[in-house]
């Protein structure tokens, strides 16, 4: 800190008398309070990692022309592979979930050129299925939304007209009280 003396002369400054001081010195003034100063010797030590890289993926990929020419097509092959499978598995997931009668069926109706693949998802295949689902062509291709009711075995006459309660609920709450201890 022996050079922060010379440009005090043993005094106070103000700051402009300090940053001409400064430059008569040679000295360049940097706000580090950002961030923006960092050390010439890390920015050195850091250049010479990305040239020592550099130059490792150069002799890698010479490597790898040496055993097979062809790798980068194999990567490419392989690659697109991938995402046709991808998108088929994003397919057969969404056609599914429409819960249809033939997966089979429903699939071959299903314009894959309007289909997008984006984050595992298929944009546009939603629209396509409530189309075949509203449309009278195809919507036998899908099981009806509505839930089943639960039929009454007993005689409408019992139970208020509600008919008997069904035996095998009977015996089903019967043993799950005995295993809870009983109620």
């Amino acid at each position: 800190m022996d050079f922060l003396k010379e440009l005090f002369n043993g005094g106070a400054l103000t700051y402009d008398q300090l940053a001409t001081a400064a430059k008569g010195k040679g000295f360049d003034i940097v706000n580090a309070a950002g961030g923006a100063y960092v050390p010439k010797a890390d920015v050195d030590g850091l250049n010479g990692q990305i040239s020592t890289l550099t130059g490792q993926l150069g002799e890698a990929n010479k490597k790898l022309e040496g055993y097979d020419p062809n790798w980068k097509t194999q990567v490419e092959a392989d690659r697109k592979q991938l995402e046709e499978q991808q998108f088929a598995f994003a397919l057969e997931k969404g056609i599914a979930a429409a819960k249809p009668r033939n997966t089979k069926a429903v699939a071959a109706l299903i314009d894959r050129d309007k289909l997008k693949l984006a984050g595992g998802e298929l944009i546009g295949l939603e629209k396509q299925l409530e189309d075949l689902k509203k449309d009278n062509e195809t919507a036998f291709l899908f099981q009806p939304d509505a839930t089943p009711t639960k039929v009454k075995t007993g005689l409408s006459h019992q139970n208020n007209g509600e008919g008997a309660p069904d035996k095998k609920d009977a015996a089903n709450n019967a043993l799950r009280s005995f295993f809870r201890g009983g109620n």
